[in-house]
């Protein structure tokens, strides 16, 4: 008898991924070519608003043209022990990003207020560079560590709450509808065609200057290949976990913590930090220990429970 191949609904699939893009595209495109600015409030409208179109051509390719069940998207109670590990695992994944940094010449790590102020230099004027030394630099967050750690709290904060909330535009898409389709095709290739597609589909901000300034034809492959790397860390969380829930909890929380790379000094948008050089190193490394474990044990289908 021979056996019967895997059923993958790619013209579902494709509908899918024609509405994410053209709605966040247009979003994108059209914000830009009116001379909208990243270093504004409009454009964090704009960001916000185009995370959520995946979940939108989600909604209408499962709901409105295929008629098909809601939990097939994930949308289910997350194991709670998967949910903290989702949690937490973005922060690991930052620790061991930030000590790949120091790899790269004239990178070093500050523990005091130096990051914040180098943050901030091309943001404030003088004057209020200069009040903001006069109002931290004799108070306890002078105190090196006490600064980091005080962050990293508020990040964790965020991350499982309005960080998470923002994700689950992007998951309910990605790790949702298209992780479900994708499921009989085995996990890696899913794992790594949903990078490709989900890295692609920031080409709009990349191009402008978003994560990778001044790197408009460099920064769109490394967002993608940031992307591809991470993808398969945020699939087996969200297979574990049995939830689109927890893999919105871990992306909010990676993005929240990318922020913690000011403490990190030296280097540039291409070799510091989760997007840059050593962020890829870290996440293949995680990649790569994923894959040894998974040869001893079940690899992911997917399957809704």
């Amino acid at each position: 008898m021979i056996p019967s191949r895997p059923i993958v609904h790619w013209r579902k699939i494709g509908v899918f991924i024609a509405l994410a893009y053209a709605l966040a595209w247009s979003l994108a495109f059209t914000y830009f070519a009116q001379g909208g600015r990243l270093d504004s409030l409009g454009f964090l409208a704009m960001a916000v608003a185009c995370m959520f179109t995946p979940a939108i051509a989600a909604l209408v390719t499962q709901r409105l043209l295929w008629k098909q069940p809601w939990r097939e998207l994930g949308l289910t109670t997350p194991r709670w022990q998967w949910l903290i590990v989702a949690w937490l695992l973005p922060m690991a994944l930052l620790a061991v990003t930030m000590i790949m940094s120091l790899v790269f010449p004239g990178v070093h790590l500050v523990t005091g207020l130096d990051g914040l102020y180098g943050q901030l230099a091309g943001k404030l004027s003088a004057d209020q560079l200069a009040q903001l030394h006069a109002r931290l630099d004799h108070s306890v967050l002078a105190i090196p560590g006490v600064l980091p750690l005080l962050l990293a709290g508020q990040v964790l904060g965020a991350g499982a709450t309005i960080n998470a909330g923002a994700a689950f535009g992007e998951e309910l898409g990605w790790r949702g509808l298209l992780a479900h389709e994708l499921r009989e095709i085995g996990f890696w290739p899913a794992s790594l065609l949903t990078g490709l597609l989900w890295g692609v589909w920031h080409l709009p901000l990349i191009v402008n200057g978003y994560n990778y300034p001044g790197h408009p034809v460099a920064g769109p492959i490394m967002m993608t290949l940031m992307t591809v790397l991470l993808s398969p860390l945020i699939g087996y969380i969200r297979w574990r976990a049995r939830s689109v829930f927890a893999a919105a909890v871990f992306h909010g929380t990676f993005n929240a913590a990318a922020g913690l790379i000011i403490f990190v000094r030296g280097g540039d948008s291409m070799t510091i930090g989760f997007t840059g050089a050593a962020g890829l190193i870290t996440l293949a490394l995680a990649d790569v220990a994923l894959w040894f474990y998974l040869r001893n044990n079940s690899a992911p289908s997917f399957a809704t429970r």
